[in-house]
């Protein structure tokens, strides 16, 4: 697998590449270009996709504090649906405690990524989301922005590889 990983990351768009978690191959994740840029850190959203649930993905916006903060990633609505109007829409009057976990990314040999992947860019090797199982499991409700008909979902805290790439 890693070598397939490696071919892949140096002809891959990372808006084009899909990565599986190790261990728990029905979970797969991606990042899909924003319509209407909503989020500044950067113009992909990430998602993931889980079996549980007849398949339901969750989306993420990524955000990245100046200096050493990292990219982390926070629940955010379906990136198929947002509408131009979205990016200037109101936000809520009470301000709610914000959900937010680290997003690593990682070349082939594992050399840490500093910034937040831009669409047109090479796909990481290999991702690292450590906060993204225990939110789906204990705050299924919060990890799907407050849609609440989500479910738990069993992810296990395990790196990502990118192991396929689709065309657009």
């Amino acid at each position: 697998m890693l070598a397939l990983g490696l071919v892949l990351a140096a002809a891959c768009p990372v808006e084009q590449a899909t990565y599986t978690l190790r261990g728990a191959p029905g979970v797969t994740a991606g990042f899909a270009k924003q319509r209407y840029q909503i989020n500044y850190a950067s113009d992909l959203f990430f998602w993931v996709k889980t079996p549980d649930e007849g398949g339901r993905t969750w989306w993420f916006s990524m955000n990245s504090p100046n200096g050493y903060g990292g990219v982390f990633l926070s629940p955010d609505v379906d990136a198929t649906t947002i509408k131009e109007e979205d990016r200037e829409a109101e936000q809520p009057a009470t301000p709610r405690e914000p959900i937010e976990f680290d997003l690593d990314t990682f070349d082939a040999a594992y050399g840490h990524l500093d910034n937040p992947p831009q669409a047109g860019d090479a796909a990481p090797a290999h991702l690292f989301a450590r906060g993204l199982g225990p939110l789906l499991w204990y705050n299924p409700v919060g990890a799907a922005n407050g849609d609440k008909s989500a479910k738990s979902a069993s992810v296990p805290i395990a790196m990502y590889d990118l192991t396929g790439c689709t065309a657009t």
